[in-house]
């Protein structure tokens, strides 16, 4: 049978709808995109230490409170140190002086044992002078005890009188020969025996101080191994120095 023109007319909707039905159940059809799924949540960062020695990364934190303590401990331990090696310098220093004054203490008294053997010539002198001046008294008491007249009297008479002026000719130049030798050995040796003694005051001065010195040294190198130990070999926190530098 032959369609008239109105009939196709009438088909051409129907092809249409059916089209689009196929299409919207093709549609229908279709799986839904799936949804990108959400990143996981960042774990919140590790806030960032420091160490004031050579602590290891498992190494217990610090409090603030601990470091600001630990900071001070650390400016007062350099202060003692600073304090502690200007008084070594200062006593090497002494100690240096002090041998130098000894090594010429030395050398003088090496130049007054030339001198000794002079004095001990004069103090043999006078003690031999002195027994001849105890002899030669002896004999005029005896003489004028006597009570003797005559030739042999005047001859003892005259003899001791010769001897008399010859003791005080020699009293006269053992006079002479003191008083160089003194000047040349007595002073000398007062002066020195003063110094020795001074020099020797000085350095048991500075061996007492020395040994305060050392003492206080050990004590100060204890400290700073407690400090290294409870202080350095630990961490902290980055933010509690900055609080602490901001005075939190």
């Amino acid at each position: 049978m032959i369609l008239s023109a109105a009939s196709r007319l009438g088909i051409v909707p129907a092809l249409i709808l059916l089209f689009s039905l196929a299409v919207s159940s093709a549609q229908a059809q279709t799986p839904p995109a799936k949804t990108a799924p959400k990143p996981a949540a960042k774990a919140p960062a590790e806030p960032a230490t420091l160490s004031l020695g050579n602590a290891s990364a498992a190494s217990k934190l610090l409090t603030r409170d601990e470091l600001r303590q630990c900071l001070q401990q650390r400016g007062k331990l350099g202060t003692r140190l600073t304090d502690m090696e200007g008084a070594r310098a200062a006593m090497d220093k002494e100690r240096a002086g002090l041998t130098q004054e000894q090594q010429q203490l030395k050398t003088e008294r090496d130049q007054l044992a030339g001198v000794k053997p002079a004095i001990d010539e004069l103090n043999a002198k006078t003690k031999a002078f002195q027994e001849d001046v105890d002899a030669w008294n002896k004999r005029v008491a005896e003489f004028n005890e006597a009570k003797d007249f005559g030739n042999a009297a005047e001859k003892r008479r005259v003899e001791i009188a010769a001897q008399g002026e010859a003791l005080q000719k020699r009293q006269a130049d053992l006079q002479t020969e003191r008083t160089s030798v003194l000047a040349r050995g007595e002073d000398a040796v007062r002066a020195f025996n003063a110094r020795a003694v001074a020099i020797d005051g000085r350095v048991a001065d500075w061996n007492e101080r020395n040994r305060k010195l050392n003492d206080g040294s050990e004590t100060l190198k204890g400290d700073r191994e407690t400090w290294v130990i409870e202080c350095g070999d630990r961490r902290y926190r980055e933010d509690d120095e900055k609080a602490i530098q901001s005075g939190k």
